[in-house]
């Protein structure tokens, strides 16, 4: 149910190249449903079943087509049109620069607002004011820019940072069950996206020991790598396709021994991510596997999330499954850090960004 606040209607077009399975995206759009607002959400079809956020929005487009492929894109722009021309849409939200290069000049002429998942500067090395002329003109037309968290606002340049506000990715709060002290084989879950930069080279790893190991995977292979260690280990590895964040939230209540979250840090937007799993960790009771390379290891250290690999690469794989057999029941969990990492008390910042209050 909208609420009556006694406002004009505002029509809001969301646009992303996910089809709307992405969890960041559902939080987004259920909020700004909450709300009041009317939600226009265009996204690249893989699966109609797997939009979860379709319950929210006012109308969904789903474009056929491979993502971030140029006939996409095209497909895209001419619904984002049709939108623009039927609707009277009062504030665009884009997710990701690259994205901006297909609207650029739509965005001039409404409310925009940027929300960086994976920043393409920071894909490619270039933090900060480095770049700072192609920076001006990529973020010319845009009102609000949402990053992920401080670390991340101190990577943006200087002349936009006035424009910059923190949305973290929390998830919405909830009360874990007991966690009962497990015996049975080690059990990691591997959500999100998956692939050789995020976690699939430590899967093999531990499958190499040939110890008794359960890996339970939901999401998105971004290599074909993935796709075939999953197909080579069928005994080992139980992918159960894309679900809603609240599914993978109870297998790692239920079933997991700890959640990977893992890096290489090939690059700055690596190194700097902000992954929702951090706090999925924390809502569940559930520890991390993280590495000492990316930022986040500071704070799984400082509040004793789980375990912090020395390095993504070079790991003693038999020594890792022991560590993480013996410490499995040892992590202890604060009601305190559930509190104040939820998704309740930001998402006004979200509501903020688009003048719905």
């Amino acid at each position: 149910m909208i609420p009556d606040n006694g406002k004009k209607q505002k029509n809001i077009l969301f646009i992303s190249s996910n089809d709307g399975s992405d969890m960041r995206i559902n939080k987004e759009i259920k909020s700004l449903h909450a709300a009041g607002a009317s939600v226009y959400f265009v996204g690249v079809e893989s699966k109609p079943e797997n939009c979860f956020a379709r319950p929210f929005c006012h109308e969904v487009c789903l474009v056929r087509g491979p993502r971030n492929t140029a006939l996409s894109f095209i497909r895209l722009l001419m619904t984002v049109l049709r939108i623009l021309l039927t609707r009277r849409i009062s504030s665009i939200h884009i997710i990701n620069e690259q994205l901006m290069v297909f609207f650029y000049p739509l965005l001039f002429f409404r409310h925009t607002v940027l929300d960086l998942f994976d920043s393409l500067f920071l894909k490619y090395n270039h933090p900060g004011n480095s770049l700072k002329m192609l920076k001006w003109f990529v973020y010319l037309p845009v009102n609000r820019i949402i990053v992920t968290d401080e670390r991340r606002l101190s990577l943006m340049p200087d002349f936009a940072k006035e424009r910059c506000l923190v949305l973290p990715n929390y998830p919405p709060i909830r009360t874990p069950e007991t966690r009962k002290k497990r015996s049975g084989p080690l059990c990691i879950l591997y959500n999100g996206w998956m692939g050789r930069n995020r976690g699939t080279e430590i899967i093999e790893g531990l499958l190499t020991t040939g110890l008794p190991l359960k890996v339970i995977m939901a999401g998105w292979f971004s290599d074909e790598a993935t796709r075939i260690m999953v197909e080579k280990h069928p005994e080992s590895i139980d992918f159960r396709g894309v679900v809603p964040q609240e599914t993978a939230l109870t297998w790692a209540e239920k079933e997991a021994d700890y959640i990977l979250c893992v890096y290489a840090p090939v690059n700055d937007n690596n190194i700097n991510a902000s992954p929702n799993k951090i706090y999925d960790a924390i809502h569940t009771g559930t520890p991390l596997i993280v590495n000492s390379e990316i930022g986040i290891s500071v704070f799984t250290n400082a509040n004793n999330l789980g375990i912090v690999l020395p390095s993504y690469y070079n790991i003693d794989f038999q020594a890792l499954f022991s560590e993480l057999t013996e410490k499995r029941n040892s992590f202890h969990w604060e009601n305190r850090l559930r509190e104040q990492y939820s998704w309740e008390n930001t998402e006004k910042i979200l509501i903020n960004c688009h003048q719905l209050t």
